[in-house]
């Protein structure tokens, strides 16, 4: 990766997948027990086809218990996409000043009709995933790219045996590296503001703590609402955060409040004036200390 290739994520996923395919080894993914050798026994089928006799769901008709878990799904779902999306166009640099992307509406679309046609087959939500950050540092920022993985994805069907095989501490390592490079976001945050500071932290990292985004996302917006309000309340008797738009970064802050609430003759006080500064050596007084100089 520090080479810029786009392959780095491919040879180091491939790389420990092999090391841990040799058995009598530490870090081998196939231990010599019985969930060991079921899995080696899977593997060495590499090409198998599951049948489709179940591919359809049995439905319930308890609504009052249905109607409970689809409010649930629902706020997970929306949250846990919000954090993605947002957080892959960030690292695409396609946010714009406003905090949206382009085509979020379709995008958000995508991924609701995709979870819907997905329950009808009793598959977990299909939403977008933060695995998609990998192929982004590597390159990809068109759709294409979602099409040539669902090309590859179909071809997976058939050898499901392999792909199965391949450990999660092979995968684990360059999440862990997209995670380090997305990070660069974090220099967006205004951290002179204790409540965006707070906040962004425990989003930070309540999310791999929980292995949820949406209990993230619901952390760090419940703490921001929490102490904004406690401010709000407080400045009805007095108590007023101290400014911090000079220290703030230009990104998030921009122009100080004061500065655009300001009446005219404070801003003037504010904004000091470009005057021209008064010579105080005329050309005449240089000539003449020249002369006194030779003089003497």
């Amino acid at each position: 990766l520090g080479y810029k290739s786009k392959l780095s994520f491919i040879y180091g996923i491939a790389l420990v997948t092999i090391v841990s395919w040799f058995r009598g080894t530490a870090v081998t993914y196939f231990p010599d027990d019985d969930q060991g050798n079921a899995r080696f026994d899977y593997f060495k089928k590499v090409v198998d086809i599951t049948g489709l006799d179940m591919i359809i769901t049995p439905f319930t008709r308890d609504l009052a218990g249905a109607g409970v878990a689809i409010v649930t799904m629902l706020y997970v779902d929306f949250l846990d996409t919000s954090g993605t999306l947002l957080g892959i166009a960030t690292s695409m640099g396609v946010i714009d000043d406003e905090g949206n992307f382009p085509k979020s509406t379709q995008a958000y679309s995508v991924d609701a009709v995709s979870t819907m046609f997905g329950s009808i087959f009793g598959l977990s939500p299909i939403t977008s995933y933060i695995e998609s950050g990998a192929g982004v540092e590597a390159g990809a920022k068109t759709g294409l790219t979602a099409v040539i993985c669902g090309f590859y994805f179909f071809i997976a069907i058939f050898f499901a045996p392999i792909l199965a095989s391949i450990p999660p501490w092979a995968i684990g390592g360059a999440l862990i590296i997209v995670g380090a490079l997305m990070a660069r976001s974090l220099t967006k945050l205004n951290f002179n503001r204790v409540s965006h500071a707070v906040s962004g932290f425990l989003t930070v990292i309540v999310m791999p703590l929980t292995y949820s985004i949406a209990y993230g996302l619901i952390a760090g917006i419940g703490t921001y609402m929490v102490m904004e309000g406690v401010f709000w309340i407080l400045s009805f008797v007095g108590l007023e955060l101290p400014g911090d738009e000079e220290n703030a970064p230009k990104q998030i802050i921009g122009k100080s409040f004061r500065h655009l609430t300001a009446p005219k003759n404070e801003t003037e006080a504010i904004e000091p004036k470009n005057e021209p500064v008064e010579e105080n050596l005329k050309s005449d007084d240089i000539d003449e200390a020249i002369d006194e100089e030779a003089g003497k």
